[in-house]
Order: C-alpha cells, then structure tokens, then sequence
C-alpha cells in the first residue's frame, strides 16, 4: 500500500509537471477589449436611416484605426440629442450648426464638417394643389417644423419669414413635431398648410415616397449657411481626434469611401475649426435680437 501511494504521487507530480511545460495563455488582440468611443448624430433622420448611413462610416474609421470602436448613439429627437450633448455624453458628434456652436460651451471642439454649405439652407414644402406663392397666404395658417433647435428647418425658415414681413408670433400657428419626415409628412397631409425641413432631409423623403412627390414642391428656401459640424470632446486624445478628422476628410478620395458616403447621402466631410463657425455665430447673435434663441 506505502509502494502504491509513493507510485500515484510520482505519476501525479508528472502530470503537472507536464502540463507546466505549455506556453502560457496569451490572448488574442480579437480578445481584448478595445477603447469604445461614443458618437452621437443629431436626429435629422430616423433611426434606420441613421444606422445605414453612419454605422459603414464608423466600420470605417475602426478598420484605420487600431484599438478602437465606436459605437452609435441614437437620440429620439432633438431635446434628447441636446441633452445627452450638454453633460458630454457623446466622445464625437455631428450636431447641426446651432448645436455646433452651443457645445463649445460643454466641453467640445470643432474638428471636421459636412461639404457642401450650399445644401445648408431651410426650405418649406407644400402640396402644389395649395397653389402657395405669397406669403401672405400664411396668415392664419398651421405650418409644421421639426424642433426649435432646427436651424435649417427651423430657426432658418421662421426668420426668413419674418424678413417677409410675416409676425411669426401672431400671424402663424408653429407645429414642432419632432423630425424633419414629421414636419414634411404634416405637410402632405393637410394638417399643416406648409412644413420646413432641408434639402437633405426633402430629398431622402421623397427616395422613400415616391408615390407622394408628384403632389408636393418647394415653395421657398432660405439664404444657406455653414453645414453640420464633427466635433470632439476635449477628454479624447488629441492624436486621436486628428486621425478621424484626417480620416474623415479623406473619404471622398477612395472608391470605398466614395461609396459610404454616396449610401449616407451627402458629399463628405472637410477639415474645420472653431472660427469656421463665425457666420453662424452671427447669424444667431442677430437671431437672437430679431426672435429669440430657443431655449
């Protein structure tokens, strides 16, 4: 019996010896969680549009850039996008030009915007069997917008009108009904005598409706102004920020890119800074005294 346990323990002594000999457990790099970065763009269009349109960018951005992800972060409307922007919930963004210039004040820095300005302008669509062509036949009527913080559909439009001669206090009735589809969609219905989106937003919805868009047109457009701005927050690593925005502005040059940014809808994004902003600084300062920033 003494033989038989001395025996058993050099077998198992062994064993472990043994397995001791394997080279240790070295995960892989797939195995190991990178750095997540959360990006946030404002809600101009929905959810799913969103998603087809960003979400490529981003697999981009992370094939280019080693040890990192980013992960889309969505937003309901524009009160929740401004929201989760004032307490730095987003490492990037794309916030429209208004929101651009507020988050300089929590924390963020412009890096990049969307090219071209020329397609940064308000416009208001109607059905053509409302035979719309002065203003004047506003007056009493409902016309729908997206959100106050809109500027191309909104604040763009409103003080458009109101360098018509239109009081937008007294002499309409401002829908905000949460998207720029809502806002063309109330529109097209009746509900509203006319509805204030962007070009953008106009030209997905009508790839989506077809059956509609021989019944709408556009009646007016705005002056254009700055485009939608890329910023970061100042927590993220400055290396870091300026691969994106290189990458960012390098898109339109590769066939790959090209293709991303002809499925998101728009021409790409060019390198851009603080003072890029100036115009729409004015043009709110100027807002401000004639209407009244929305708050």
């Amino acid at each position: 019996m003494k033989y038989f346990a001395f025996f058993l323990y050099i077998f198992l002594l062994l064993g472990c010896e043994s397995k001791n000999t394997q080279a240790p457990y070295r995960p892989t790099f797939d195995e190991v969680d990178a750095k997540v970065y959360i990006v946030g763009v404002h809600p101009y269009v929905n959810t799913q549009k969103m998603f087809m349109s960003y979400r490529p960018i981003l697999d981009y951005l992370e094939a280019n850039i080693p040890h990192v992800k980013f992960k889309l972060e969505t937003s309901e409307d524009y009160a929740h996008y401004n929201q989760k922007l004032s307490i730095g919930v987003f490492d990037f963004s794309l916030p429209n030009p208004y929101q651009t210039v507020n988050s300089l004040d929590y924390g963020y820095a412009i890096i990049a915007k969307m090219k071209p300005d020329t397609t940064f302008k308000g416009i208001l669509v109607a059905r053509k069997s409302s035979h719309l062509r002065e203003i004047s036949q506003l007056k009493n009527q409902k016309i729908s917008f997206p959100a106050p913080t809109a500027l191309a559909a909104a604040m763009m439009p409103l003080y458009f009108l109101k360098s018509k001669g239109l009081d937008i206090n007294k002499d309409i009735e401002k829908l905000y009904v949460g998207s720029q589809f809502s806002s063309i969609m109330n529109a097209y219905s009746g509900d509203t005598i006319a509805g204030a989106t962007w070009p953008t937003s106009y030209a997905d919805w009508c790839l989506e409706n077809p059956e509609k868009v021989d019944d709408m047109e556009v009646v007016w457009e705005t002056d254009i102004l700055v485009n939608n701005g890329f910023i970061v927050h100042k927590r993220v690593f400055d290396g870091l920020a300026q691969q994106v925005a290189m990458l960012l502005s390098t898109l339109d040059n590769t066939d790959e890119g090209a293709k991303l940014l002809k499925n998101a809808g728009f021409d790409g994004f060019e390198l851009a800074s603080n003072i890029t902003y100036d115009k729409v600084i004015n043009f709110l300062i100027q807002y401000d005294k004639e209407i009244g920033l929305p708050k």
